[in-house]
C-alpha cells in the first residue's frame, strides 16, 4: 500500500532552490533513511510531508488524499485529516518544560478528544513502556537526560496512534552514549511494521534498521534504493565519495 508519494516537488527560500524535482513512492511498512551532507534538502523535504514548510510546485498524498496538488491546499479542515496520519520527532525535543512527562504526553490527544484523561493516563503509561521509560511517567523534563526526553518525545509522537512517523535527525543533539538508547527504540518500531522516514547522520544504523535509503545532494535525489545499493555498491561518483568520507 502506498503510505506517501511525492511527485516533482519543489520548494525554494527566496531565490535558493532547496528542493528540485523531488519524486518518491513509500509503501507500508517502509523504513527510510535520508542520507547526504548538510544543506542537501533533507530536513526540509521531511518538514514538507507534514505540513512545516509549504511547497511551491509539486504534489504531496498521504495514503492516497492529497496534501496539496500542484502546490495547492486543501481546507485547513481536511488538511488536519490527512495530517492526523503523521506523528514527528524532532532534533530538540519540544517537550513543554513546564508540564509533567505525563502531561506532555496527553496533551495532544487531548485536545483530539480521543478519550477521558484516565484512559490517555493509562495509554501514556503504556506509551511509556514501549519506550523504556514506564518508571518516568510523573517527571519533569529537565530532570531527564537528553536521551530519555528524545524517548518521551517518540512516546508522544505514538500517542495519537500514527500510521507514519518522521524523524528529523533524531540523535544529534545527544552525547554519543545516548544515541543508541533513541536508536534501539527506533529498531524495535521498525520491527512492528511502523512506516518511517528518518533524516540521520548515523551511517551504520541507517544499515541496519532502514530497508531502503534515500540519498540527497543539492535538493535533489541521486540515489533510492536498498542499503546494499546506496551504501555499499553504488556506482554514482558523487554517494560514492560521502560514503567513503564518512565511518560506517
Amino acid at each position: 500500500m502506498e503510505m506517501i508519494k511525492v511527485e516533482n516537488l519543489k520548494k525554494n527560500f527566496g531565490n535558493v532552490e532547496v528542493l528540485k524535482d523531488i519524486s518518491l513512492t513509500v509503501e507500508k511498512g517502509d523504513v527510510i533513511a535520508i542520507l547526504g551532507p548538510s544543506g542537501s534538502g533533507k530536513s526540509t523535504f521531511l518538514r514538507s510531508l507534514i505540513d512545516l514548510v509549504d511547497i511551491d510546485g509539486g504534489s504531496i498524498y498521504i495514503e492516497g488524499k492529497a496534501l496539496c496538488e500542484n502546490a495547492v491546499y486543501p481546507s485547513a479542515k481536511e488538511k488536519r485529516k490527512i495530517l492526523a496520519k503523521m506523528g514527528m520527532v524532532f532534533q530538540h525535543f519540544n517537550l513543554f518544560p513546564h508540564k509533567s512527562v505525563r502531561d506532555n504526553l496527553i496533551l495532544a490527544p487531548k485536545l483530539e478528544k480521543r478519550g477521558s484523561y484516565e484512559e490517555l493516563c493509562v495509554m501514556a503509561k503504556n506509551m511509556l513502556k514501549r519506550v523504556g521509560l514506564a518508571d518516568k511517567l510523573s517527571e519533569m523534563p529537565n530532570n531527564l537526560s537528553g536521551g530519555q526526553k528524545q524517548r518521551v518525545a517518540i512516546a508522544r509522537a505514538l500517542m495519537c496512534k500514527p500510521d507514519i512517523l518522521l524523524f528529523d535527525e533524531p540523535t544529534s543533539a545527544l552525547d554519543p552514549e545516548l544515541t543508541g538508547e533513541v536508536l534501539n527504540v527506533i529498531r524495535d518500531l521498525s520491527k512492528e511494521n511502523m512506516t518511517m522516514l528518518i533524516v540521520t547522520h548515523e551511517i551504520g544504523f541507517a544499515r541496519e534498521a532502514a530497508n531502503k535509503i534515500l540519498f540527497m545532494d543539492g535538493g535533489y535525489v541521486i540515489g533510492f534504493g536498498s542499503p546494499e545499493e546506496i551504501i555499499d555498491n553504488s556506482d554514482n561518483e558523487r554517494m560514492k565519495n560521502f560514503f567513503a568520507k564518512v565511518s560506517h
